[in-house]
């Protein structure tokens, strides 16, 4: 049998909408810097002479005239070489912004939702990992506090139970106390409910 090796295939393309849009500005504001280079060129060379050889003419001219007319030419290959070069940059620096947003996005969910045992762990040279540690930090007080309280509702209901149990060994008359005992046990029953509708974790940052 034949084993096969699987590659994990990266994924650039974390978020979509958002890489796309930063993408799509930095390429327009690639496009107006170099309109306005051209433009201030031309304002300062308007004045100026430039002589050109091309298909074996020899060409006299104003030089702002001349230059558009190479640009022009090579126009193509400066939208495909450029654009393909903003790309790949803006790719690669929105990738540690848009992986963290993700992150953050997921977890924040799971909070929503109740689940507190989520950890954010994000890559060396991702943004945003002092917001991901005060996340964690906070699921994590969150957790040892819903934790604690626990703990303390389940020493209510034992005492509330001891309490009955003495009280009855020394035949005392419970009868009117009994309604408060109860009531105490209701009321330790529903926040019990309600530490049972988090999921959390114990474990240590």
């Amino acid at each position: 049998m034949n084993s096969q090796v699987q590659y994990k295939r990266r994924n650039y393309f974390i978020n979509k909408e958002f890489q796309g849009r930063y993408i799509f500005n930095y390429f327009l504001l690639a496009t107006i810097g170099s309109i306005l280079f051209i433009g201030v060129f031309s304002f300062f060379s308007s004045n100026t002479l430039s002589i050109a050889y091309d298909n074996y003419h020899l060409q006299l001219g104003v030089t702002p005239d001349i230059l558009f007319k190479k640009i022009l030419s090579t126009q193509w290959l400066f939208i495909v070489l450029g654009g393909g070069l903003v790309v790949i940059i803006t790719l690669f620096l929105t990738h540690r912004v848009a992986g963290p947003f993700y992150r953050f996005e997921k977890t924040f969910d799971a909070m929503v939702g109740g689940d507190l045992s989520d950890k954010i762990i994000l890559r060396q040279k991702d943004e945003g990992k002092n917001l991901a540690q005060k996340i964690n930090a906070f699921n994590f007080i969150l957790s040892e506090q819903l934790s604690l309280i626990e703990t303390f509702n389940s020493k209510i209901e034992i005492s509330v139970h001891q309490l009955r149990k003495t009280l009855k060994d020394a035949d005392m008359d419970i009868s009117k106390a009994e309604p408060f005992l109860n009531q105490i046990l209701e009321s330790q029953k529903n926040v019990h409910t309600m530490i049972n509708d988090y999921t959390f974790s114990r474990d240590r940052l």
